[in-house]
């Protein structure tokens, strides 16, 4: 913005000196001669405003609205399609060789040029997605200090209690705010704590509400709840962006979220949405369960996962052509991630007829700790049903061996914790087994696609949180499926905020995933395919928001007044538009306007004279 001023700076100066000069001024002989009235009878839209990261079409301004916007000559003469601009962007983005240098170009197209960002990652998901969302994402929260360029949304400390309100009404576009992504970033992907550099999975979240759903960006407000971070390497980088603090905790780190929740509703207005982000896992739960019946919030890490987690089981189902109820299912991992596919498909399965005994029986656990049984001492109260009585064993394989289960998802970020010997026992047990390797960055996963092709002889049905690429094997090219939320969030945000929704019962995750799952066709179920590609993410996102909004009218969760019916139409008209249309008001002509009968007489009158 800074330059632009400069450049606005010099136009007003030139006009005012030419304005002081008479025409036939022989002292600047050299100086662009104006008439002396031009400059007062232009109305001027500023110019920090025509070159706005919300309104700057760069080179795709017309030469009619260059000059009557007062921006003619700022620019070259080419006047650049929309195709041309996507083709600069394309070779700009792929002439860096790094994806976090990749990262720093988008942060800064998007910085200066709202709607070409959003119709470039619209128009490239497949290649964008992996750099502004996993795994690159993460990568970059490590450096964000580094690659920090200025204001993306809004940062509370743990000094500004009492406050916050006061805070969140300085964001510029305070009065369109319809929803919020927040995380204290205690627990970012398979990271752990970096603390205030966690604003960066915020941003990438809200962006892909978006590009892949079509919600207007002025909507949307990250946010970041800089408590303070136990991670000491951060409290000795110079770059660290965020309080050298010790992590607030206990009932002052709890009231200080419940200040911001109040604050939120109080400002923004009790409709607005509150996504929670890469909390800690005991947090997170307890935050969820907190404001249950309060705020329209859910938690991304455990319901959104959620949701994903239990459209990739339906998929199985569908392949296997076996019930979800008579499969044996081990979770490697008991963070928020495996606790809420669980507890979704809990959900599940009770809503087929089973009791909740019947519907945990065959669902495993294993963690740090070892095999989830009775005996153990301390238990999370969720994990409580699916504790077993059987012997205690510290080895994943051994519990393999002996569980037998068609499907394993992991969620540890243990890399290479899912061994051969486990892919090869699973495989000569079941004809398809299921590997989740469900942890971010890529990393982290528990085992690649390559490894888990290889280990089982090609039946393995694979599916990993972070992309992999095709693995050739005997002939076949078996295409790995991406377990990522992107599939969940946008979607179930859209038919919230269209809606105006009170709340996000359990169901909408429920529907989220049946609706996820029936996206591949037959033929991609058949080759082993259960999820969609990540370019159909757009069309993901949308039918899950037309859906979820039925549902949410039709079960009393609706403030605004909207029929079934009319979703879609409301959905398409009011989506975020990714063309640029034109940057003047448009004009029509009048009739020849008749005179003024007070005056008329006078004129005649005049014209006599």
């Amino acid at each position: 913005m800074s330059f632009f001023r400069i450049l606005n700076f010099g136009i007003t100066r030139r006009t005012s000196i030419s304005n002081t000069h008479q025409s036939n001024c022989e002292c600047c002989p050299n100086l662009i001669k104006i008439r002396p009235s031009s400059s007062h009878d232009i109305i001027r839209v500023p110019i920090e405003v025509v070159l706005s990261d919300k309104f700057n079409k760069s080179l795709a301004f017309t030469l009619e609205e260059r000059q009557r916007l007062c921006i003619h000559g700022l620019m070259p003469a080419c006047v650049r399609t929309y195709d041309e601009q996507m083709l600069a962007i394309e070779t700009n983005f792929h002439s860096f060789e790094s994806n976090v240098a990749r990262y720093r170009y988008l942060r800064a197209l998007r910085q200066g040029y709202e709607r070409m960002y959003f119709q470039f990652v619209s128009k490239n998901v497949n290649v964008v997605l992996p750099i502004i969302y996993t795994p690159t994402v993460g990568l970059a929260c490590t450096v964000y200090g580094m690659l920090y360029r200025g204001m993306t949304g809004i940062h509370i400390t743990k000094h500004d209690r009492g406050h916050m309100k006061q805070i969140l009404g300085n964001w510029p576009l305070a009065r369109e705010v319809r929803a919020i992504c927040v995380t204290d970033g205690q627990r970012i992907l398979g990271l752990g704590d970096l603390g205030a550099n966690g604003m960066g999975i915020a941003v990438g979240k809200m962006e892909l509400y978006t590009a892949l759903a079509g919600i207007p960006p002025r909507m949307c407000l990250p946010v970041c709840l800089d408590v303070g971070t136990n991670n000491k390497s951060l409290h000795e980088d110079p770059l660290y962006i965020g309080l050298r603090d010790e992590r607030l905790q206990g009932d002052e780190y709890v009231g200080f979220v419940d200040e911001f929740m109040e604050a939120v509703v109080s400002t923004f207005g009790s409709q607005t949405l509150i996504h929670f982000e890469d909390f800690a896992t005991p947090n997170a739960f307890m935050f969820l369960d907190r404001y249950q019946q309060c705020y329209c919030h859910f938690n991304d890490d455990i319901q959104g996962t959620a949701a994903v987690g239990l459209a990739g089981l339906l998929g199985i189902q569908r392949i296997t052509k076996k019930p979800l109820e008579e499969h044996v299912i081990l979770f490697a991992g008991a963070g928020s991630a495996a606790m809420g596919i669980a507890s979704l498909l809990k959900i599940e399965l009770m809503s087929r007829g089973l009791t909740e005994a019947d519907a945990t029986k065959n669902i495993y656990f294993y963690d740090q700790d070892g095999a989830l049984t009775t005996s153990r001492k301390s238990i999370p109260e969720l994990l409580c049903v699916f504790a077993k009585n059987m012997k205690e064993t510290k080895s994943l394989e051994e519990l393999v061996e002996q569980v037998k289960p068609s499907i394993i998802m992991g969620a540890t970020s243990a890399p290479g914790l899912f061994s051969e010997k486990i892919i090869r026992t699973m495989a000569a047990n079941h004809e398809r087994p299921g590997i989740f390797a469900f942890s971010n960055p890529t990393s982290k996963s528990e085992c690649t696609a390559e490894q888990a092709y290889k280990f089982s002889d090609g039946k393995a049905i694979y599916s990993a949180g972070s992309p992999f690429p095709p693995v050739e094997f005997n002939g076949k090219r078996l295409t790995p499926g991406q377990a990522n939320n992107c599939f969940a969030f946008p979607g179930m945000v859209l038919g919230t905020m269209t809606v105006l929704a009170t709340r996000m019962p359990d169901e909408i995750f429920l529907l989220c995933a049946h609706e996820l799952a029936k996206f591949p066709s037959n033929e991609e179920i058949q080759s082993g395919r259960i999820y969609p590609l990540v370019k159909e993410a757009n069309k993901v996102a949308y039918k899950i928001g037309v859906e979820a909004a039925k549902y949410l009218i039709e079960n009393g969760y609706a403030k605004r007044t909207l029929e079934p019916d009319d979703v879609e139409a409301y959905i398409k008209k009011h989506g975020y538009k990714l063309n640029y249309g034109r940057s003047l008001a448009e004009t029509w002509a009048y009739p020849k306007m008749k005179p003024n009968p007070s005056t008329a007489g006078h004129e005649k009158k005049q014209k006599k004279k």
